[in-house]
């Protein structure tokens, strides 16, 4: 087990005397695992926003409806929004549809595709993004939200 320690000092403004001194004590417990037998995450959700560069216009509908289609045959859970899309589930199946989609862009004529992304896990529960969504909206609608 190894042993991280880390110590905050907040400063009063205009001085430099210290107010607070707050030290915490971490043990990691992480084992250490070669790569080679260290498996991926059973589920995941990842918002991905794919973006073709040097396309003719500056549109590029045509190439997200492209990709939309393909998500949509791969029958993986997926929420199409205004800035990408959110699919759900193994981590290979998830990982493997966008790279399919950056195949699929490259095929079409784009030599440059990016894409940014968000990927979450959890191991205590399962939670579909539907459900994160409610669950705020729950907490709307009773009022308990901080001010």
């Amino acid at each position: 087990m190894s042993r991280i320690t880390t110590t905050t000092r907040l400063l009063r403004p205009f001085t430099h005397q210290t107010t607070c001194i707050r030290s915490r004590v971490f043990f990691s417990t992480t084992p250490k695992m070669s790569s080679k037998s260290l498996p991926t995450p059973s589920s995941c959700y990842a918002d991905f926003c794919l973006i073709p560069i040097g396309t003719p216009t500056p549109s590029v509908a045509k190439e997200v409806a492209s990709v939309q289609a393909l998500i949509k045959d791969s029958g993986i859970k997926h929420t199409m929004h205004s800035a990408g899309t959110t699919l759900e589930g193994s981590w290979d199946e998830v990982f493997k549809v966008i790279g399919q989609a950056h195949s699929l862009v490259h095929q079409s004529g784009i030599v440059r595709v990016q894409t940014s992304m968000r990927v979450g896990t959890r191991t205590d529960k399962k939670q579909t993004a539907e459900e994160k969504v409610k669950r705020v909206e729950d907490i709307l609608a009773a009022g308990q939200q901080q001010q």
